[in-house]
Formats: structure tokens, sequence, C-alpha cells
């Protein structure tokens, strides 16, 4: 385990099953971790976005599979990182900007595509790695106090 900070360690790891309110649950646990460590709202928001966009390329690859959500003060930044047990590479897709031609069901499923754009917009690193039968995909935030 990393040092603790004074409000208490420094790391966190959760299990999770992948399923869709795996992405609440997550960002909950972020949320109130990163407010119990004190950082600024900039980067709790942010961290908001990025495990929501993880735990759901997650639920996605592995429905009903377990999962893992870890967090980390490392030196200068807040590192986020999500275990799943695909071992495939994450690929970025691209948005479909196409204007519907028909109206849109309600429950139609969103057509994504975004997510890891945005972890890479938002993050001063991020990558991912093969890891004990799956993969992590992880980023770090890098704007602390």
């Amino acid at each position: 385990m990393i040092d603790g900070t004074p409000t208490g360690p420094a790391a966190l790891r959760r299990g999770l099953l992948a399923i869709p309110e795996a992405v609440s649950q997550g960002r909950l646990i972020v949320e109130s971790q990163a407010l119990q460590w004190g950082l600024p709202q900039a980067t709790v928001d942010d961290a908001i976005l990025i495990v929501s966009e993880l735990l759901t390329n997650a639920v996605r690859a592995t429905r009903h599979q377990p999962i893992s959500l870890r967090l980390a003060l490392v030196p200068g930044g807040l590192r986020i990182e999500v275990w799943d047990t695909s071992p495939d590479k994450p690929e970025a897709s691209t948005p479909d900007l196409t204007m519907p031609t028909r109206p849109v069901p309600e429950d139609a499923p969103d057509p994504g595509g975004w997510g890891l754009s945005i972890i890479a917009i938002l993050a001063k690193e991020h990558g991912w790695r093969p890891e004990q039968g799956g993969k992590s995909v992880w980023a770090v935030l890098g704007h602390l106090p």
C-alpha cells in the first residue's frame, strides 16, 4: 500500500460486477474518495468522467464478469485504473455524428465512441496493459494541489 494522507490511505481498490450499475457505483466511489483526499473540485469532476468512461467500456467488454476499480495518489497526480477480464486492446472508435432522418426511440442505445478521446483530453497520461488474464486501462490526472 502507498503511504497514507492526513485523511486516509492513498490507494483504494474495489471489486465490482460488470453490469451497468457498476458505472454509477464507480462514480460515487471516486467522488467520495477524491473528496476525502481533499482534491480540487476540477480534479474530482474529471475523475468522475474518466471512471465513467473506463467502467462503461469494461461493462461493454465483459458483461457480468468481475471488474476492479483502483485509485491511487501518485507523484503529481491521481491514477485511475479499471481492470477487466477481456485481453483485447481498447480501441478508440469514431462517434456517429450523422443526424437521424427518423425519430430516435427513447430506448435506442447510445452510439458511443467518445470515451477514449475524452480520456485522452482530460488525462496527462493514459494507457493499458495486459494483466492477470485480462487488461488494465488507466489514466493519470495531473491537476492536484
